[in-house]
């Protein structure tokens, strides 16, 4: 027996309203695609541009694709750097930020971390292509002034190119996870650091169990955004180096965009786009139960 009354029954109405532009803009932009790259990767490319339905044939020819696993290799090793460097950068600057005294140079300073997330990733790429040329760049300029004669290769070197692209992502990315972890340590009470020096913690070890396990929930928010845009890089890769050298810097992302439009094989990009979308949901599950746990409340 439904009991509503007109009026709940109008405020329901209204919330669907409300709800339906949000619902069908990601069904839209993000659902219906997953959904076409699900069932696009259980088909093969015929002559013509005609697909046809092959089962797990074409999982097995991507994951048999050597280069396929040298992409994976390749984006894995990226997302351990760019993440590391974002997140601890990110995490050490928020505590200085969060200690100045004076809010409006902290607020100066902040927008200063902050500017650079306004760039894309493209024209990051062009500027840092400049930036880390081994002859002209500004980077090996300032360390032949420093007197250092090896100097790096960066982007045209098979060991350097991906921690390379790595600094330039970082680059890009850690104004945002700065903002997240400054407004999480601006959240935490003072007297939780005022009990702790009472009972004699000091120095760091205020920052181990007070600060880290309060901001736990901000550091896994930040972790899962920045393994999603890791395990997405494209732009900068496409930029600087285009998979070079010697492949040393293809990543899936690239791997997807070839098969797609050089090599017109549709069908094992949207394995490349499911595999992504695996991993990255097997990741947000581990991470999701390994916090579930330790969560701390003010």
């Amino acid at each position: 027996m439904n009991n509503r009354t007109p009026y709940s029954r109008k405020l329901l109405f209204s919330g669907i309203l409300f709800v339906l532009p949000a619902l069908a803009y990601f069904g839209l932009i993000y659902w219906y695609p997953l959904v076409q790259a699900f069932e696009m990767s259980f088909k093969t490319m015929l002559p013509g541009m005609k697909m046809a339905f092959a089962g797990l044939d074409t999982y097995k020819e991507v994951f048999s694709d050597e280069a396929f696993w040298s992409s994976f290799a390749h984006t894995l090793y990226f997302t351990v750097i760019a993440v590391g460097l974002t997140v601890g950068l990110a995490l050490v600057i928020a505590i200085a930020l969060n200690n100045v005294y004076w809010k409006s140079t902290q607020n100066v300073l902040t927008m200063v971390f902050l500017v650079p997330t306004l760039v894309s990733f493209a024209a990051a790429g062009l500027i840092w292509d400049w930036i880390l040329h081994p002859r002209f760049g500004l980077a090996n300029q300032i360390l032949m002034f420093l007197g250092v004669s090896d100097l790096p290769s960066f982007l045209q070197s098979q060991t350097q190119v991906i921690p390379s692209i790595a600094i330039i992502h970082a680059w890009v990315r850690i104004g945002f996870s700065v903002i997240i972890l400054l407004a999480g340590l601006q959240s935490i009470p003072s007297t939780y650091f005022d009990a702790a020096k009472v009972d004699g913690t000091r120095g760091l070890q205020l920052y181990r169990y007070i600060t880290v396990p309060l901001l736990l929930p901000q550091i896994g928010a930040v972790t899962l955004l920045e393994v999603i845009f890791s395990l997405k890089v494209f732009d900068e890769v496409y930029i600087t180096t285009q998979g070079g050298p010697n492949g040393a810097s293809n990543v899936l992302m690239l791997y997807l965009y070839n098969n797609a439009f050089r090599f017109y094989r549709m069908d094992k990009a949207a394995v490349a786009a499911v595999t992504i979308f695996v991993v990255l949901l097997v990741f947000g599950i581990v991470q999701r139960r390994l916090l579930a746990g330790r969560r701390y409340e003010f």
